[in-house]
C-alpha cells in the first residue's frame, strides 16, 4: 500500500508519497533536509510536483541540487510571469527557472501542464497510481489579470487498489476552485490537502463542499503570515470534513495510507 507524509514545514508545503519504491513529491521547501531520511538512498526522486513558483513551495530544491539528487520528471505550473508582477517576485522567477535548468541540464523531464481536456482516463498513471490533472484551465492562467495562484497546479492522485484519493491544491485561488467545483466531479471524496496554508483565499466554499472530504489536512503555522490560518477558513473545512481537520502544525508531520 501507498503511504503520503504531510510534512510539519511550518507555513510552507513539502508531502511525500512513496508507492512501488518510488519517492514522489508535492512541492518542496527549504525544510525538506530535516526529512532526508524519507528520501531515497538511491538519491533518486522519481517526480517532483511543484504547485507554483513561490519559495516556500520550491526552495528545497535547491537542498536536492547540492546533494546529487536526481529528479526523473519535474511538473509545475505553467503559469508565465509578467512585467511588474507582485504575485510572484522576480528573485523567486529567476531562482525557480535556473533550478529547473540545472535539473534539465541533469536529464529532468519537465512538465507545465493546464487542466486536462477529458476524465475518461488519467493525466498519468505512475508507480501505481493514478494522476488526474484538475486545473489550472488554461483560461484562467494566463488571463490578462492572472496571478500566480491563479496558475497552481491542482490535482488528484488515486490509488486504484485502495480507492484511496487525495486533493492537492497548493496556493489555488478562488477563481480556479469556483472553476473545478462548477464543472468536475469526483474530484476528492476522501483526504484533502487545503489550499494557501489555510487563508480564507482559496477557502472556497463551493470547492470546499463539492470535495465531499473525509479528512482535511492543513499545511500551516500560526504567527507567520496575517490571518494564516483563517478562522473562517478552518470552520469552512470543518463544517464540512466528514471526520476531522489536521493541522501540522499541531499534529506534527501526519501520515496517511493511501
Amino acid at each position: 500500500m501507498a503511504k503520503i507524509h504531510f510534512l510539519e514545514v511550518g507555513c510552507a508545503d513539502t508531502t511525500i508519497i512513496q508507492s512501488e519504491g518510488k519517492t514522489i513529491l508535492v512541492d518542496c521547501c527549504s525544510r525538506i533536509e530535516d526529512y532526508c531520511y524519507l528520501l531515497p538512498n538511491s538519491r533518486v526522486i522519481n517526480a517532483v510536483f511543484i504547485t507554483h513558483q513561490h519559495q516556500d513551495h520550491f526552495k528545497g530544491l535547491n537542498y536536492l541540487k547540492d546533494n546529487d539528487y536526481k529528479i526523473t520528471f519535474l511538473i509545475c505550473s505553467p503559469y508565465q510571469r509578467k512585467r511588474e508582477d507582485s504575485s510572484v517576485s522576480a528573485e523567486e522567477w529567476r531562482e525557480f527557472n535556473q533550478l529547473v535548468a540545472y535539473f534539465e541540464g541533469q536529464g529532468t523531464k519537465v512538465y507545465k501542464p493546464y487542466r486536462q481536456n477529458a476524465f475518461n482516463k488519467p493525466w498519468w498513471n505512475f508507480a501505481g497510481l493514478t494522476f488526474w490533472m484538475l486545473g489550472p484551465v488554461k483560461e484562467i492562467a494566463d488571463g490578462s489579470e492572472s496571478v500566480l495562484h491563479d496558475a497552481s497546479l491542482v490535482f488528484t492522485v488515486k490509488n486504484p487498489n485502495t480507492k484511496q484519493k487525495v486533493c492537492f491544491t497548493g496556493d489555488a485561488s478562488d477563481k480556479s476552485l469556483k472553476q473545478i467545483a462548477d464543472t468536475t466531479n469526483h474530484y476528492c471524496d476522501n483526504l484533502l490537502h487545503a489550499s494557501h496554508h489555510g487563508s480564507l483565499n482559496g477557502a472556497e466554499l463551493l470547492f470546499i463542499q463539492n470535495a465531499k472530504i473525509k479528512t482535511t489536512i492543513v499545511s500551516t503555522k500560526e504567527g507567520v503570515k496575517e490571518n494564516v490560518p483563517s478562522d473562517e477558513a478552518l470552520k469552512r473545512y470543518v463544517d464540512n470534513s466528514r471526520d476531522e481537520v489536521l493541522r501540522t502544525d499541531k499534529k506534527g508531520t501526519i501520515e496517511k495510507e493511501l
